[in-house]
């Protein structure tokens, strides 16, 4: 990446996809936390790059140091959101699974939402996403899982 400018710029690009809703993703971010997220992973970001030797930094791509920026916006919101809200670091860990809340319309019981969510180790080392439903019409409990991939 040529300049500062252009360093900005994919900053202000990656914040604007990742703190609103679109169709490629829902923004996992609390609104609260934006702008001071923005600040600590723009000043984290550019500390590493400045960190770096030109040369080194001259071979970085842009899509590259795009996915390097995404690395250090979700650290930074761990950071800032703490383990005070589980619920909330499980979706910074997880951003594409199901949140509570969540819609799903399963062939069987028709609409449920997402009641509850946790993860589970099982004996063959995979890592599952276990959700709890409420289907909508006849209020009945039940469960899905997810595999999350590793």
């Amino acid at each position: 990446m040529a300049d500062d400018e252009a360093r900005y710029d994919l900053i202000e690009a990656a914040c604007a996809f990742w703190f609103q809703d679109g169709e490629q993703v829902r923004t996992p971010f609390p609104p609260a936390i934006h702008a001071d997220l923005k600040r600590n992973a723009q000043r984290a970001f550019l500390e590493w790059l400045g960190q770096m030797e030109e040369a080194d930094r001259g071979e970085l791509t842009d899509d590259e140091l795009a996915s390097l920026f995404e690395l250090v916006l979700f650290r930074e919101a761990q950071a800032l959101v703490g383990d005070q809200d589980p619920d909330l670091v499980l979706t910074l860990h997880h951003p594409f699974m199901p949140r509570l809340g969540d819609r799903v319309d399963d062939a069987t019981r028709g609409p449920s939402r997402v009641e509850d969510r946790k993860l589970e180790e099982r004996e063959d080392k995979k890592l599952y996403l276990i959700l709890t439903m409420v289907a909508e019409e006849s209020g009945e409990r039940w469960e899905t899982e997810f595999v999350i991939p590793a």
